[in-house]
């Protein structure tokens, strides 16, 4: 593979010369690929977010949720019931903006988009559900 040298006024130049897209892709790309200076080793702080990020909801949880879900779908909710699906509803949604949140965080204190995050955490953007 061969090099190139480029001055850093000639690349700032061709950089300055970017589409706004174009430069947004540019500096998440050029983001992703800077080394971190304490590579493996984690703040408090970082770890803290990361286990806010991480956090998931328990499996009792997600039992009842799809029951509920599925009374729902037939039709067979109880009033009582749908208080309930809601309740559950509002704590995930709760969670996953916690989730945003810690994410929006980490991003901020590591100097990075928080897309550059997400892909170098495996996080992928869930699907919307109609």
């Amino acid at each position: 593979m061969s090099t190139v040298e480029v001055s850093e006024t000639d690349l700032l130049e061709a950089v300055s010369k970017l589409t706004p897209s174009e430069f947004d892709l540019f500096i998440e790309q050029a983001l992703s690929i800077r080394p971190r200076s304490s590579i493996g080793e984690l703040s408090a702080e970082e770890t803290q977010l990361l286990q806010r990020i991480n956090r998931g909801l328990p499996a009792d949880w997600h039992k009842r949720y799809r029951r509920l879900c599925n009374l729902r779908k037939r039709r067979r909710l109880t009033e009582h019931e749908h208080l309930a699906l809601l309740e559950l509803t509002r704590e995930a949604e709760n969670q996953d903006a916690d989730r945003a949140v810690a994410l929006v965080e980490l991003a901020r204190l590591r100097e990075i988009p928080v897309r550059v995050l997400m892909k170098r955490l495996g996080i992928q953007t869930p699907t919307i559900h109609g």
